[in-house]
């Protein structure tokens, strides 16, 4: 009886054992919802509102809806956050080869406060990869086109072919630079115009002083389109981009304010 008991035993440590080695590593956790944030686990279809540290793991998936962002934590001083109407898969890219994050539309900041060659985080959007080592930008992106700003560091950002495979042309943006990779030339100058048109329509004083006090820029914006370049299958556009700006965007006051409190 005793010798059975004992068998037993081992039996059951080394069940656990194995229990243990199969289960799930997270490659990170929800370190700050904020609103109506959801996660969407490998391989299901029921979205979970998120929580405060919630871990996610390989493949799992991030939505924001309306007036919504989430704050995604993957090691000390490694982070992501996505704005509103998000959709972002995570990825467990051990070898560094491929990416850790796929965007198709929204919006995503990435700090990262590591050395130089410590860390890395490859991101995926319709129209390239940005792989980043030691550097904070944001990144917006739909079917049309992807738009970078680099606030620190340097971004290392490849364009893909119609095929989905990477060129073999990568593009450097450093810090004060934004890069705007169009895939769809003609959509895209229609959302720029209905843009303009929809600020003509419903602050017509508000673009009228404007006018007024930014005639120069205000030209230049309708001229933009000219100083895009083709580059394979893509219009691509790399400039400085607005200091001041950027400073009263809400988006970027609220994630540089996050980026304090961790970077202390």
């Amino acid at each position: 009886m005793k010798k059975l008991m004992t068998t037993i035993a081992i039996f059951s440590l080394i069940v656990i054992v194995f229990a243990e080695d199969g289960a799930k590593k997270s490659i990170g956790k929800i370190s700050f919802p904020l609103g109506r944030s959801y996660v969407q686990s490998t391989g299901g279809s029921k979205w979970t509102p998120a929580k405060y540290n919630m871990p996610v793991y390989d493949k799992d998936k991030i939505q924001t809806k309306k007036e919504s962002r989430c704050e995604i934590k993957y090691s000390n001083k490694k982070v992501m956050r996505i704005g509103e109407n998000t959709i972002v898969e995570l990825k467990d890219n051990q070898s560094g080869s491929g990416e850790d994050v796929k965007i198709n539309k929204g919006r995503a900041w990435i700090s990262m406060f590591l050395p130089k060659g410590k860390g890395r985080l490859n991101v995926r959007t319709p129209s390239s990869v940005c792989g980043i080592r030691g550097t904070v930008y944001r990144v917006n992106c739909d079917d049309v086109k992807t738009q970078y700003r680099c606030y620190k560091g340097t971004l290392a950002i490849t364009p893909l072919k119609d095929d989905g495979t990477l060129s073999e042309k990568t593009l450097s943006v450093d810090a004060g630079e934004e890069l705007i990779l169009v895939m769809n030339f003609e959509e895209y100058k229609k959302q720029q115009e209905k843009e303009l048109q929809d600020f003509i329509d419903n602050d017509t004083k508000a673009y009228e002083e404007f006018m007024k006090k930014d005639k120069e820029e205000l030209e230049k914006a309708k001229n933009e389109f000219e100083d895009f370049k083709k580059m394979d299958n893509l219009h691509i556009k790399q400039s400085k981009f607005d200091q001041k700006e950027e400073a009263n965007s809400d988006w970027v006051q609220w994630n540089k304010e996050r980026d304090s409190m961790i970077n202390k």
